[in-house]
């Protein structure tokens, strides 16, 4: 449980780019009118809707079709990004074989989708060498001796992120 309260955290704060306390929570939280009006716009058919503003971000976590998922905004209303956890199953074969080799020993323990509508840019592809995905796994890797989180790409490319 520690540990699943750890990875939610982690994920948040990438997401988000830092950790704040919350000034409100739950139904009485002080979203903006464009959060909740690009949600809306998103995600109509959600239920059981309940957000978190902290002095970076917006919140708020759902029902959509049986699952529960997160929806991030900025301070502005903007949209960041979605995370839901979803089956090992769900990591693309690619990803999967990729983390077999790698950690061959380990156990997918938990793994969430990170969902963001931005557009790659092929500029700072070009500059950085690196290929931006709309979807990546976080997914948490254990084995007897050790607990690790790791980014999974669609194109399988798996990177170390910490030990837990």
């Amino acid at each position: 449980m520690k540990k699943t309260l750890l990875l939610a955290c982690l994920i948040s704060v990438l997401s988000a780019k830092s950790f704040a306390v919350d000034k409100k929570d739950g139904k009485d939280a002080d979203v903006s009118y464009f959060a909740e009006n690009n949600f809306l716009n998103k995600y109509y058919a959600a239920e059981n809707v309940r957000w978190t503003v902290t002095s970076n971000f917006q919140k708020a976590v759902f029902t959509l079709e049986g699952k529960t998922m997160a929806a991030f905004f900025d301070r502005n209303g903007e949209y960041i990004a979605t995370t839901q956890y979803v089956e090992a199953s769900k990591i693309p074969a690619v990803g999967k074989k990729r983390l077999a080799k790698l950690y061959g020993d380990f156990k997918a323990s938990e793994v969430i989708r990170y969902d963001f509508d931005g557009e790659s840019d092929a500029h700072l592809q070009m500059l950085t060498g690196k290929r931006f995905y709309n979807t990546v796994y976080f997914v948490n890797v254990k084995s007897d001796k050790e607990n690790v989180l790791v980014k999974v790409t669609p194109d399988g490319d798996v990177s170390f992120i910490r030990n837990l």
